[in-house]
């Protein structure tokens, strides 16, 4: 049984941290005891913090403090209208029902600064007849140091919520928007006397999205599960994740935004959404997908060369596949439909090296569907399309090629996962899937590993190190090649700031086992092959043509 303690400030917490506690109470092998920080305020009205607040930080760095509070609370008002996720970010539950023994209070010792946190002998005391085997930290207003870092077998595990390797300090989720980061990023933590420079177990990196209260509830929202993963799994093994081997860290310590930045924050933002609003609305342009093709394999393709698909009208057509049976060579797509703001698979003949021909739908569902990945399997050719939308991993069988399939069953069910991939690397079935934390249709930032001794099978084992990625720059599937080669290789979609599948990257898969995966990235699409295009995300080959995909802003027709 293990012995872990929640510091907390109030018994009513964030949804985040509920969760997380939540998950913990019902492990048998979890003990939960909580300490709370209790302290004596001389002055608990407004004006009295107020003063307290100029006294320690100044007066112009408070006024700085109060205009960034004022812009954030009003962004995240405004964004609460239209979204639940989003409000229910701020919203405090109680966490009474966990508490089952009695809390222990501790008074926090409190620097000049007001921003370092220690306590006394006497706490510290209390604190280690506990006997506690990990201290995990809910949001206190100050940095932990001192003897509590020690009062517990592990120490003290906490967030810092940014990539730590190029920031420290500063607000949380918001210097990435303001800089326009592609990714944002998060380390879990055991903390030590050096500001968010602790020994990381665990790091992640998410797509930066296009305003602050967006991304910090993006933030919080992929990243608190892996508190409670790390935890119960600690509990299972008694051992925590390797630390990473640490680094210099070369920066200086960012801080809340001043008022000009703030400012140029606001113009930013709003600029970005009047320029969405413009183009879609008022000039009917959107960002719109294409595809293409040429004859060859992929290692020697000039992709300028190849020959573009039409759209048909008010359509995109994305995630080809191409596959030859029967002598008929047949590219599968995405079809979406933007009057129907969802897609279905269709299927496009190529015919020679320069023609082809539209055959149409082949799957509809009353959900979005893309990314219509094939496998063959005992002569048979299987089909294993994008269905986050019906929270469903779902396998389809070809009965008459290439237009007539069947659903077979739920590979998985009750889940958000994309752009699956099946295939046999050294006498095992493996399906690389790209899935989202719960509460959180992000599917960019992880990918999973799952196994199996056929692809048929209703047992599939998730590999030990899942998620094998957490980084939105390299995680995400875009096709897959070579898979005759011992060494097969998965393209990777690129993610720019609010922008998904802005490049490609290749990456050879060189160990694939059920405890480890690594892979080295072996080159880089771009989008310049054609004239106007500015993303592309997609590749796949059959050795005979290759097939991809490119993006354009152009007037819908």
């Amino acid at each position: 049984m293990k012995r872990i303690g929640i510091l907390i400030e109030s018994t009513h917490c964030s949804k985040h941290f509920f969760d997380t506690v939540s998950e913990l109470a019902k492990s048998k092998e979890i003990e939960l005891f909580f300490l709370q920080n209790s302290s004596e305020e001389i002055d608990k009205s407004i004006w009295g913090k107020i003063k307290s607040k100029i006294k320690i930080k100044g007066l112009f760095r408070v006024v700085e403090l109060a205009f960034f509070n004022l812009l954030t609370v009003v962004e995240y008002k405004a964004f609460s209208l239209s979204s639940q996720t989003i409000k229910n970010h701020q919203k405090k539950i109680s966490i009474d029902e966990f508490i089952k023994s009695e809390i222990t209070y501790v008074k926090p010792l409190f620097s000049k600064s007001d921003i370092v946190i220690r306590y006394s002998d006497e706490d510290i005391d209390k604190i280690k007849s506990l006997k506690l085997d990990i201290i995990v930290v809910d949001s206190i207003p100050g940095i932990l140091k001192g003897k509590i870092l020690q009062s517990s077998t592990k120490g003290v595990l906490s967030f810092c919520y940014s990539d730590n390797r190029w920031k420290r300090g500063g607000t949380p989720a918001f210097w990435e928007v303001y800089l326009r980061k592609p990714s944002t990023g998060f380390v879990l933590q055991i903390l030590t006397e050096e500001l968010d420079g602790g020994s990381v177990i665990f790091r992640g990196n998410i797509p930066t999205r296009r305003s602050y209260t967006e991304n910090i509830v993006d933030l919080y929202n992929e990243s608190n599960p892996y508190l409670a993963k790390t935890i119960l799994e600690y509990a299972e093994s008694n051992h925590l994740p390797s630390a990473e081997k640490e680094f210099p860290y070369s920066g200086s310590l960012w801080k809340i935004p001043s008022v000009t930045q703030s400012i140029i924050y606001f113009f930013r933002t709003f600029s970005l959404f009047s320029s969405l609003v413009i183009e879609r609305i008022i000039l009917r342009k959107d960002k719109r997908w294409g595809i293409a093709f040429i004859d060859g394999s992929w290692e020697n393709a000039n992709l300028s060369k190849g020959i573009q698909i039409k759209n048909p009208p008010n359509h995109f057509l994305a995630d080809p596949f191409v596959i030859k049976k029967n002598n008929r060579t047949i590219c599968f797509v995405e079809d979406y439909c933007y009057k129907q703001k969802r897609a279905h698979i269709a299927a496009i003949e190529i015919i020679d090296q320069k023609q082809y021909k539209m055959l149409g739908p082949v799957i509809e569902e009353p959900y979005h569907m893309s990314f219509p990945y094939l496998f063959e399997y005992e002569d048979e050719l299987y089909m294993v399309p994008e269905t986050s939308e019906g929270n469903a991993i779902r396998l389809y069988k070809c009965i008459e090629y290439p237009l007539k399939w069947e659903y077979q069953k739920d590979i998985f069910s009750d889940v958000k996962a994309v752009d699956s991939m099946f295939f046999v690397y050294q006498e095992r079935w493996w399906m690389l899937t790209n899935m989202s934390t719960k509460n959180n249709d992000d599917g960019a930032s992880q990918l999973m590993a799952y196994y199996s001794d056929n692809p048929l099978s209703d047992n599939w084992i998730a590999h030990e190190q899942n998620p094998l990625i957490f980084d939105s720059s390299i995680a995400r599937n875009g096709g897959i090649l070579d898979l005759a080669s011992p060494l097969p290789v998965r393209s990777r979609q690129k993610q720019g700031f609010n922008a998904y599948g802005v490049a490609l990257t290749l990456a050879r898969i060189t160990e694939l086992t059920p405890s480890s995966y690594s892979e080295e990235e072996i080159g880089q699409i771009s989008p310049d092959f054609f004239s106007d295009i500015n993303r592309c995300h997609h590749i796949h080959s059959n050795g005979e043509y290759t097939v991809y995909d490119f993006l354009r802003t152009e007037t819908l027709q």
